[in-house]
């Protein structure tokens, strides 16, 4: 466990950045005044400036300390020594994650991102889960858009279950509606996914309890069929989400994680779909979808996108 006597409570590194400045704006405005916090990155100029605006925002609160850290092991070492938690924000995390994981794994010190690179995940698993449990180090990854939404209702519906009627959860179908176009981060994402792992461990990555600590096995085929799309008497037509695959592999983590499944139930099961208006939206994103990610694995296709 991180000792209590470390010179902050949290460390935004990255802070900078458009996500990271929105997590240095929550804490000042939303987090105790009495939190010892700093904000962290390469730039001190751009680092002030993001001081001189949470400062504003909450006047009545001491601003944050600024630290200087590249994304060195020594830098980020000295910055893991000095805080109980780092939030990092800095991405893609495939190319520029690693080094902060490990820093806080050897020191103890909890660590947050938000990330959403389910092969990237997977290989911190991997790497550091054994380091984390033996230094007190609780690592989580996905604490964003994926995949905060589905993983807490997932907890939240399993649990009111549970209380109420002392049963396990058979299934859970989640129908998300998407309001707004891939940003550039999630595109740059995507891209250095695909120039970092091989396609077999990308395979490996997006099987089904993957990210499980208990292994199960794959449930039967999507009724949905090979196109994924269909529909729900309650939940309406639904078509492939492009966050599927991620969110599903951290809530089945989550299943296996908290009380070995039994919480959640031994024959537990998540599936998420985007909901659409219409029978033919929901089948051109379902073949938008295939045709993207096949494109995109193809380098010179890659290339290309990037352009634009």
């Amino acid at each position: 466990m991180a000792p209590l006597s470390r010179q902050y409570d949290i460390v935004v590194f990255g802070a900078t950045g458009y996500t990271g400045k929105l997590c240095a704006e929550y804490i000042a405005e939303s987090l105790p005044t009495d939190v010892k916090w700093a904000v962290a990155g390469r730039s001190q100029s751009k680092l002030d400036a993001v001081v001189e605006e949470v400062r504003r925002l909450n006047p009545d609160r001491a601003a944050p300390a600024v630290e200087l850290a590249q994304l060195e092991k020594e830098d980020l070492h000295a910055l893991a020594r000095k805080t109980r938690l780092i939030v990092t924000t800095v991405g893609p995390y495939a190319l520029y994650g690693e080094v902060v994981v490990e820093a806080c794994a050897s020191n103890g010190t909890h660590y947050v991102d938000v990330t959403g690179e389910t092969p990237w995940t997977l290989d911190m698993i991997r790497k550091y889960h054994d380091k984390a449990k033996a230094t007190g180090a609780i690592i989580i990854h996905n604490l964003g858009i994926e995949s905060v939404p589905a993983d807490l209702a997932v907890w939240s519906l399993v649990n009111l279950i549970r209380e109420k009627y002392s049963v396990g959860t058979r299934e859970v179908i989640a129908s998300m509606a998407l309001f707004s176009a891939p940003s550039g981060g999630t595109l740059a994402t995507i891209f250095s996914i695909l120039e970092v792992y091989n396609v077999k461990q990308l395979a490996e990555a997006f099987k089904p309890w993957v990210l499980s600590p208990i292994p199960r096995r794959a449930k039967s085929p999507s009724p949905f069929g090979v196109l994924g799309v269909g529909s729900h008497p309650d939940l309406g037509i639904m078509t492939k989400s492009i966050a599927a695959n991620c969110d599903r592999a951290i809530v089945q983590r989550s299943w296996g994680l908290i009380e070995e499944g039994k919480l959640y139930g031994e024959n537990f099961d998540f599936s998420e779909h985007m909901h659409v208006k219409s029978w033919a939206l929901g089948y051109a994103i379902s073949v938008a979808l295939a045709f993207g990610m096949v494109a995109l694995a193809i380098s010179p296709f890659r290339w290309l996108a990037k352009k634009f």
